[in-house]
């Protein structure tokens, strides 16, 4: 079986940085590697939908495994000049712990610093349940699809 390999931007290809369309980090379990490889990594696409707009689609499980990468992706897309607004799509994560809550907790407030616009689109998955759970889903800008967020990026 192959794995599906995330779309990126023309600009994004050959780049080498961090996170661009990359593979981050296998779940440990009692699967075989080859078996836990495929279910459980965690993959990113970039897009730029906009100038100063950037799209972080997220698919798989956020751990302790995953989120010292994902940090520094959501830390350098933060940190580029003329930046806005970040979305970061959530809808297809299909495990997250407190480790990606604290992840978001962080990214949030380094937007906040830097005068961005964090918004995450949550789906009907983990994410939503989990903020739910935790009473934080107000803390956070959030909506049920990209386009609704794009729609309302200033």
């Amino acid at each position: 079986m192959s794995r599906p390999q995330p779309a990126t931007s023309d600009r994004d290809r050959g780049t080498g940085r961090l996170g661009d369309g990359a593979v981050i980090a296998p779940r440990h379990g009692v699967a075989s590697p080859a078996t836990r490889r495929q279910q459980h990594l965690l993959t990113l696409s970039i897009d730029r939908p906009a100038r100063g707009v950037v799209v972080v689609t997220i698919h798989g499980e956020i751990d302790l495994a995953s989120v010292p990468r994902l940090t520094e992706l959501i830390r350098q897309r933060m940190t580029a000049a003329n930046l806005r607004a970040v979305v970061l799509d959530l809808s297809a994560v299909q495990f997250v712990n407190s480790f990606g809550i604290e992840l978001l907790v962080h990214a949030q407030s380094r937007a906040e610093q830097r005068g961005i616009d964090l918004r995450l689109v949550l789906g009907d998955g983990p994410m939503r349940r989990l903020l739910a759970l935790t009473r934080l889903t107000d803390r956070f800008t959030h909506h049920g699809t990209v386009d609704e967020a794009l729609a309302r990026v200033g």
